[in-house]
């Protein structure tokens, strides 16, 4: 398997919020959340991205999930799992679509290019989203942050990994603590004059 699994589709005309899942959208579990009846969405999240989307915002979710590379279960279940990820996020508000998600099935020892920090994910829903090919230059961790494709594209996650490839993107990032998700920055969000959080590729 040599890229991430893609579930959706969509067309992006204003600025794409790529989401992290777990810890963003819903608690994450210690080994992984493996069926549909472990995925919790944290109270909120549907309505705020309803928010972001009534904001002109697309919506696409960008998750390592490394299990199906260690055999753990298969790209059908991913499929089965975030089938009720939709269906809890669209219980609480019936605006809160998700247009794409997009996951890593890679190890780190499989050094693809698409498990974040590697922004891989990111490109690809730009990609699909915007209909707009990206040239891979090599990154330059130690250098300036990329120009974004959007001033107001966006990454959100609970982890550095989130943060470094919404930094090699260009987009703001925006840290959130995994019991509170994206409900915690979503005024952030939408506030145009708000960058996001401080972020150091060289220090993590």
């Amino acid at each position: 398997m040599k890229g991430p699994v893609i579930d959706g589709e969509g067309w992006a005309k204003g600025p794409i919020a790529f989401l992290d899942r777990d810890g963003v959208l819903n608690y994450g579990r210690e080994g992984y959340v493996n069926n549909p009846s472990q995925m919790n969405v944290i109270p909120g999240a549907g309505h705020a991205i309803a928010q972001l989307r009534e904001s002109g915002f697309t919506i696409c979710v960008v998750t390592n999930q490394s299990p199906i590379m260690r055999g753990l279960w298969d790209v059908e279940q991913l499929h089965t799992i975030h089938e009720e990820l939709r269906k809890q996020l669209l219980n609480e508000n019936k605006d809160a679509v998700i247009d794409m998600i997009l996951t890593c099935p890679h190890r780190n020892r499989d050094r693809c290019g698409c498990r974040k920090p590697w922004p891989g994910m990111l490109r690809t829903g730009h990609e699909l989203l915007r209909n707009q090919r990206v040239l891979h230059s090599k990154i330059d961790w130690a250098g300036s942050k990329p120009n974004s494709w959007n001033p107001l594209d966006t990454m959100v996650g609970d982890r550095k990994s989130d943060m470094g490839a919404g930094w090699a993107v260009g987009a703001r990032t925006f840290e959130v603590s995994s019991q509170q998700g994206l409900p915690q920055v979503i005024n952030r969000v939408l506030d145009t004059l708000d960058s996001g959080d401080d972020y150091d590729p060289m220090r993590w």
